[in-house]
Parts: structure tokens; sequence; C-alpha cells
């Protein structure tokens, strides 16, 4: 083996060194706080595409704002929303999640042509992404910047979140959130679902009634008959156990006991505080019957008449 050999293999060596330690500092300085389930979570738009915020990492900061059609800060704020689309639209990936409770794809596309929202917008249809990263009511705004490190969660646009993405779209400095921010710390609901027995579950929340009368007039309307037929039911069938569970959004103890006052409500209740319930029964309207025995499905209906029927039958 001749001198000239040994430079050249030195050489390429020393090359694949300087390559892999450049290729080892690009991948650092993309590097995010997010764990790689909240990266790769897909995001199913309503024009059929699916995205994540992997796909915009390293290329543009990303701003996710969870809404619904019949949450009134949400629509006073969608003329802010479509001014920051038209002004940082290019330099911004703006997503319009909306929760998928209670709505639908025309009430959604009424509210899109109402405001003439002109971001991509999404439907959480199987509530993974409001659980995925911890949604506890709407409006919901989470900001990440271009690197996909999360910098903001917050529930109103003020200037805090006006000053984030002005900071974040002109690629300057920034305190990052801990990703940890987004984990759940509380804990959930533990229902003995004995041997045999079964259980009517009932999802509904405490707001149901008040806040949705406007709004979605038959929506309360079979929330407040569902609780009072639910008491009934309890009342004539000690044999079966009956289990409110209210959604977390906008709901603590005081709203629960509140609740359970107004409908003197006998029966358990406790709130989701976790989600978990909501999400592993694909709980998406209000309010929500499902007959469990033996921790299996039998029926689920939004009418307890329907599940009456059927545990007359069992």
């Amino acid at each position: 083996m001749n001198h000239w050999t040994i430079s050249i293999k030195v050489i390429s060596l020393l090359i694949l060194v300087v390559l892999s330690s450049l290729i080892t500092l690009s991948q650092k300085s993309l590097a995010s706080n997010l764990p790689s389930d909240l990266l790769n979570a897909p995001i199913d738009l309503i024009d059929g595409t699916q995205v994540s915020l992997k796909d915009f990492q390293g290329k543009a900061p990303v701003y996710l704002k969870f809404w619904a059609t019949w949450c009134q800060p949400c629509r006073k704020e969608m003329p802010h929303f479509e001014q920051v689309q038209q002004e940082m639209g290019d330099k911004l990936k703006i997503i319009a999640i909306n929760l998928g409770v209670n709505d639908g794809i025309e009430a959604i596309t009424k509210t899109q042509q109402e405001f003439k929202l002109t971001m991509p917008l999404a439907i959480d249809s199987s509530g993974d992404l409001a659980q995925k990263f911890r949604l506890l009511g709407t409006p919901y705004h989470l900001l990440f910047d271009r690197k996909m490190n999360l910098v903001h969660v917050g529930n109103v646009a003020d200037d805090q979140l006006n000053n984030k993405i002005e900071l974040i779209t002109n690629n300057n400095t920034i305190d990052l959130l801990k990703a940890a921010t987004l984990n759940e710390d509380s804990k959930d609901i533990q229902i003995p679902f004995n041997k045999g027995k079964k259980h009517i579950l009932y999802f509904t929340a405490t707001w149901c009634d008040w806040y949705l009368k406007d709004s979605r007039p038959s929506v309360s309307r079979n929330c407040i008959e569902s609780q009072n037929h639910l008491n009934e039911f309890h009342q004539a069938h000690p044999n079966i156990e009956v289990h409110g569970i209210a959604s977390r959004l906008w709901t603590g103890e005081k709203d629960l006991q509140e609740y359970k006052k107004k409908f003197a409500v006998k029966h358990s209740f406790s709130v989701d505080y976790t989600n978990r319930l909501f999400h592993q029964y694909k709980v998406k309207n209000m309010a929500t019957f499902v007959l469990v025995q033996n921790n299996q499905v039998l029926a689920r209906a939004d009418k307890l008449s329907a599940i009456e029927e059927i545990t007359d039958r069992l």
C-alpha cells in the first residue's frame, strides 16, 4: 500500500467524521422537547389530508387552536384568529381544531363561512388530540417554535399570545415550556365493575343544561330530561349500578356539587378529570348512556329509554 493510498483513506475517514458530526449537530439543532407521540400525532384536516407537528419541524412554527362552534369565547376570538392567519400565515402554520363534541361538519362549515376563516381546519373526531394535548377548556391555544418546542399554552387570545407569536415568527429567543406541562397529573375515576353486575355510565357536562340552552337547545333539553329520567331509573332499579360522569371541560368540584344539588342527584357522580373514560368510551356527545357488564359494552344511546329496553330484555 503506497503513501497516496493511505492519505486518501485518511482523508475519506476524516470527511466521514466531519459529515457525521454535522448531521448530529443538525439533528440536535432541530430537537424538540415534545415526546414522539405528540410530535407525530396525526391531525386529520377536513380537506382529507393528514399532517403532524413533525411535518413542520425545522420549517415553520405552529399555532394550534382547539374550538367549538357553540363555544361563545371561541366565536368572539374568531376575528383575531383570522387576523393572525392573514398577517402571519406565510411564516406561521396555523390549524383550527374543532373538538367534535356536539358538533358536525355542517355547523363547522357554517362557522368557517361566517367568519371567513382561511386557515386549515381539522375535527378531533376520535378525541385523541384533546387527550394528548390535555385540553381542559376551549378556546385552547398552543404555540410551538420552529423546532417544535412548546412555548405557550392558554385559553385566551391576549397580549401574551400575540407577543409570543411575534417572537417565534421572527426566530427570536423565547422561553420554552416543559413538555410535562401537557402531562396528566390527575387521578382516574375508579369504578368497581362488579362481576356480573350491570352498570350504566351517564356522560354529560355540568353546564350542558344552561350553557347550550341557546346554541344547542335540543342538546340542552336532552341533558335535562336525561338526568331527571336517570334519577327515576336509579330509584326503580337498585340492582343496576348508576354512575354519572361529568366532562372535565370548565368543571371543578364546586360545579359538580351545584349540579347535583340542582338535579337532586342521589347516584354516584364524578368529574372525569383525566378524560380517560370519555376517551375510552369514545363519547363525543352530551348526554350519552353506556351500558356495561363485565367490562363489555352492551349498548350505548343518547336516550335512557333505549338502554331501559335492553336491560329489561337482559
